[in-house]
Formats: C-alpha cells, sequence, structure tokens
C-alpha cells in the first residue's frame, strides 16, 4: 500500500531506492552530532536489556547467589571505571554512534552512562529484594492481562520456526504424511520461515502478513533449487529476476494450505487468536477439466492391456512393467500402494484372493488411514497368471513382488514403474496426453464403477478414500465383506460388452 504497487518485483526495486536514500539522510544527520535526548534513549534500551537478562536469570532459576549480589551492591562506587575512555570508546562503537571525543555529546555520555548504570544496579537489586516477601491484601493483586479475562483466549508465544517444528513432528507422530509429503511441507516451512522470519512471534502476524506471503509465491520462481538462475541466491534475489517461470496457481495453493493448516493448529493450541492464511487460496477456472487428471476410455485401457501382455513390440522388459500395470488397471491402488507389496500381502482370505495394502513393514507409506485396506483380486489378474507370477517370485526367494525396487525417500518405491508407464508405454501407444498419467488408472477404476452402479461408499472403500458422513464413519467402522467388494470389483469389466453395459 505504501508503495502504491500489487507487483512485489515492483516493489523490492522501490523500497531498495527508497532503502539508499533513508542510509543517506541518516548519515547526514549523524555528521550534525547526537541531542542530548537521544544519548539517553540510548542508554536506556542498553540498560534496560541487561535488566530484563537478570530478571529473565531471577525467574527461571531462582534469587541473585551472593557473588552478582555483592558486584551490583558496589556497582554505583565504581563509576569512574565505568566511564573510562576505553569504555566510552566500546559503547560508541557497539552502537555506531556519531559522536566524538572532546565534543559537548561525548561529555554527555561519560556523565548518563554514570548515572543509567548507578540505576542499573539499584534496579536489580530492588527486583531481587521484591521477591523476600509476598503481598496480599485488597488491590494488590495485578490487575489481569485481556488475554487472561474470562472469555479471551490466552495466546502463548511461538516462533514461526517453532511452529513448522512442532507442527512436522505430530504429523509425523500421527503418521499422517507419506516420505513424499514429509520432504514437500519441509520445503513449504522453510520458505514460510525466509519470507516472516524464523524467529517472528506468530501471534503478532496479522492480514498483511499473510498477504505478503501470498504476493511472495505469486512471484517465486520454479525450482529455485535446481535451476542453475536461482540456485544458491537470496529470496531477494530470486524474486528480483526476470524472465523467469513462476509457481503455478495449483502450487501456490498447496504452499497456502500447509500454512493455513499450520496456522490452524495454532490457532486450536491457543497460539494465536486467528490463522491468518484463512481463505486466502487461489480460486481457479476450470475449462474442460484442463491440468485435471482424466480416466482412461475402456479402448486405450484394452490398448495398455494387449500391450503388456502380448507384448509384440516388446515394450515390456521387465515383470514389473507388466504386473504393475495391469494391478493398478484392475484394482485402482496407488502406484507406491502396488511398488510396495510384499509376496504375503497377496493372499487369501475367506476364500478371496485379496492384496493386503498395509504399512506393516519396513519402509511402507500410506497415504492415509483409509488407505489400508484389503482388495480383492480382479478375476482377470489370476486369468492373466498373476498367481503363478507371485508362486515363481517364492521359489525365489524373493520378499517383494517387485524386489528390483528401491526406495527413494521423495517417491517411495513407484518411481521406476511410474517413469517407465507415463514415458515409455503411454508415447509408444500414442497415448501420452498431459492429463492421463499412470494414476489416472485409480480414475479409470472408480469411473467404471461408478457407471456399473456401484455404491460410492463401497467404490471408496476399493480403492482407498475416506468415507463421507456420520453413518459411515462412525457406525460402520467394520466395513463391508470382502465377498461384497469382490462382487462389485467383479463389475470392472474393459471389454466391449461390459463397456457399453455400463455405459
Amino acid at each position: 500500500m505504501s508503495l502504491k504497487t500489487r507487483d512485489p518485483k515492483a516493489a523490492l526495486r522501490i523500497s531498495r531506492s527508497a532503502s539508499q536514500s533513508a542510509e543517506r539522510l541518516i548519515e547526514a544527520g549523524e555528521k550534525q552530532g547526537m541531542r542530548y535526548e537521544d544519548i539517553r534513549e540510548v542508554l536506556r534500551k542498553h540498560f534496560q536489556g541487561l535488566f530484563d537478562k537478570h530478571a529473565e536469570q531471577i525467574a527461571a532459576s531462582g534469587r541473585l547467589n551472593d557473588l552478582d549480589r555483592s558486584a551490583l551492591e558496589t556497582g554505583p562506587e565504581l563509576l569512574e571505571f565505568v566511564a573510562t575512555p576505553e569504555k566510552i570508546s566500546g559503547f560508541i562503537a557497539k552502537y555506531n554512534l556519531s559522536i566524538e571525543p572532546g565534543t559537548e555529546p561525548y561529555r554527555w555520555l561519560q556523565e548518563e552512562i554514570r548515572a543509567a548504570y548507578s540505576s542499573y544496579c539499584k534496579a536489580v537489586l530492588k527486583h531481587d529484594a521484591d521477591f523476600e516477601t509476598y503481598a496480599f491484601g485488597v488491590g494488590t493483586l495485578p490487575a489481569p492481562k485481556d488475554s487472561e479475562r474470562i472469555g479471551v483466549k490466552p495466546v502463548a508465544i511461538m516462533t514461526v520456526s517453532a511452529l513448522g517444528e512442532a507442527y512436522e513432528a505430530e504429523k509425523k507422530l500421527a503418521r499422517q504424511w507419506v516420505a513424499k509429503t514429509e520432504l514437500e511441507k519441509a520445503d513449504h516451512i522453510k520458505l514460510l520461515k525466509e519470507i516472516l522470519g524464523a524467529d517472528t512471534d506468530i501471534s503478532s502476524l496479522g492480514p498483511v502478513a499473510g498477504k505478503r506471503v501470498k504476493d511472495t509465491l505469486s512471484a517465486y520462481p520454479k525450482n529455485r533449487a535446481k535451476s542453475a538462475i536461482t540456485r544458491g541466491k537470496s529470496l531477494e534475489e530470486v524474486l528480483g529476476l526476470k524472465g523467469v517461470d513462476t509457481l503455478h496457481a495449483t502450487t501456490i495453493n498447496k504452499y497456502l494450505q500447509t500454512y493455513s493448516d499450520m496456522f490452524e493448529w495454532a490457532n486450536r493450541n491457543g497460539f494465536v487468536e486467528k490463522n491468518v492464511f484463512s481463505g486466502l487460496t487461489i480460486r481457479q477456472g476450470r475449462r474442460d477439466g484442463d491440468g485435471q487428471r482424466k480416466a482412461f476410455t475402456a479402448g486405450q485401457i484394452t490398448s495398455i492391456v494387449d500391450a503388456v501382455t502380448g507384448n509384440e513390440n516388446a515394450f515390456v522388459r521387465k515383470p514389473y512393467q507388466k504386473w504393475g500395470s495391469l494391478i493398478g488397471i484392475y484394482s485402482g491402488a496407488r502406484l507406491n500402494e502396488i511398488a510396495q507389496l510384499h509376496l504375503k500381502d497377496i493372499r487369501q482370505q475367506d476364500d478371496i484372493w485379496c492384496f493386503d495394502l498395509n504399512d506393516d513393514d519396513e519402509g511402507k507409506h500410506l497415504k492415509a488411514v483409509a488407505s489400508k485396506r484389503l482388495v480383492p483380486m480382479h478375476p482377470m489378474l489370476i486369468e492373466l497368471g498373476l498367481l503363478q507370477f507371485v508362486q515363481e517370485m517364492k521359489a525365489k526367494g524373493s520378499e517383494r513382488l517387485f524386489p528390483d525396487f528401491r526406495y527413494c525417500s521423495k517417491n517411495g518405491w513407484g518411481r521406476n514403474l511410474g517413469r517407465w508407464f507415463n514415458e515409455t508405454l503411454l508415447p509408444k501407444l500414442d497415448l501420452k496426453r498431459k492429463e492421463l498419467v499412470f494414476h489416472s488408472l485409480r480414475h479409470t477404476v472408480v469411473t467404471q464403477l461408478m457407471r456399473a452402479d456401484v455404491e460410492e461408499p463401497m467404490v471408496k472403500a476399493i480403492v482407498g478414500h475416506a468415507q463421507d458422513g456420520v453413518t459411515q464413519q462412525n457406525y460402520f467402522k467394520q466395513g463391508y465383506k470382502l465377498q461384497q467388494l469382490a462382487d462389485a470389483l467383479g463389475k470392472l469389466d474393459f471389454s466391449e460388452a461390459g463397456s457399453a453395459a455400463a455405459q
């Protein structure tokens, strides 16, 4: 508002110019020497800081010891030592004061530093002595602060850095984030500390701070740590660069959602009275689903199935490329859920073969609580030979279904499968689209099941989405029987006849 611009880059340029002008004005003022009241104010702040340290020490560790008390009691007798030329010079240098020896301001400083030091010693001793007795009676108790009055929520002090640490710790304890999400959130929090200052008290932040963060994100470059243009540069420097790609609105909203969640947590825990990031996300207009994942058509799925099973063009060179794709097509499971499967996770229950999607073993992660589930094995997977492949892997002594995979802290276990499917298979089948990726298989399964009149709560149970409503969340905790899920998943049919029946 003060710079009369909404463009963060323009604001930085204007503020630099204003800062340089201010420095020139200050330098001009310093050449004229310091006023008497200015000297007293510097001394007041200096000794107030020393007093506050003593008061904090007493509050934390108890009253002064004999040595400290003796030093303060004899302090006023050592005033000449306090005002030596060396001490005066050190004080002037520390606060960068414009005072020269032999001038009137220098004489003022010599006199006032003695008076200030004497007052400081007496003030600390008096503060310590106040703890010798307790005062009782009407009117002796201090009036409550506004935050202590009935009906007003008390607010504790917490810095931006401490908030980030506490928020991350609780989410990790609750295992609410997968490894990739942990890294993403850590980047979000790191940037917030850069923008607002790591040591800033979050209770002092208002709507202007939220707007400043949003404006910064709007000018923030993509891949700052990876790009040679922005890597290693300060936040101010990267915001001032021209010709760099900035964050997309979707990514900005991810940052803002993280900050909103953090400050909502801070509000619930009494550190702030209001979430300054609430409602700041950018409302995006959608045109024909641009940027959204789409479902494959039945014909496209048929092409993929034919390619990985017949393998006439030798697209498939490793078992995971075939079976990972097929499991995704006929279960709707997430990429990482498939990639981290152990052989023991493919088992029979109630005479039904199923995938036990869990995070019971080291290195396994699920996206959410609802992700832990049993998914019946579709008949087509059995017909195509998945169980025989499982037996082959057991005979080889393998523990995992896909032993070739290696864990990546950012992408979990499924990086190789996802890259092959998205960057090799789809282009070769002429199916490469921005909105069509491995994750689109989940969209496809959901779409086909809904078209086959499978009830939405059952579809959610199959693909691992959280249920809505009190009835589903609180009263239906045992969930559907495995046979019910198997019957529903059996309606997933990508053949021409099945697709026509579903539509």
